[in-house]
């Protein structure tokens, strides 16, 4: 049989699915959590010009070294679980090939 992925393959890719999973929830927290601090630091930042309209609130919190330090994390924590992700799914549709392939193999031989 003339091998898409090797046993070894499919082996590697089934660990790394377990030993990661962890790791995949993680960044999904971390992403969730970073998210939702940007909001955070926008309403704080804003609460420090309270005495301006909202409008002009707004304008000093989108400016602030800590919005934009929030948004970096918020895109790098993104960056990291979507970098999980296709890992992720590239590890299943290994599987998913072998699976195939196998099938089609044993058809053959029927």
């Amino acid at each position: 049989m003339n091998e898409l992925v090797s046993d070894a393959e499919v082996e590697r890719a089934l660990d790394w699915l377990r030993d990661n999973a962890a790791d995949i929830g993680e960044a999904k927290r971390l992403a969730i959590m970073t998210d939702h601090m940007v909001k955070h630091v926008k309403a704080v930042a804003m609460k420090l010009h309270g005495e301006l309209p909202v409008s002009a609130q707004e304008r000093e919190a989108l400016a602030s070294d800590q919005y934009q330090r929030a948004i970096k994390a918020a895109a790098d924590a993104a960056g990291a679980f979507e970098r999980m992700k296709s890992l992720r799914e590239a590890a299943a549709l290994k599987i998913e090939v072998y699976r195939s392939s196998s099938a089609n193999y044993r058809a053959m031989k029927l």
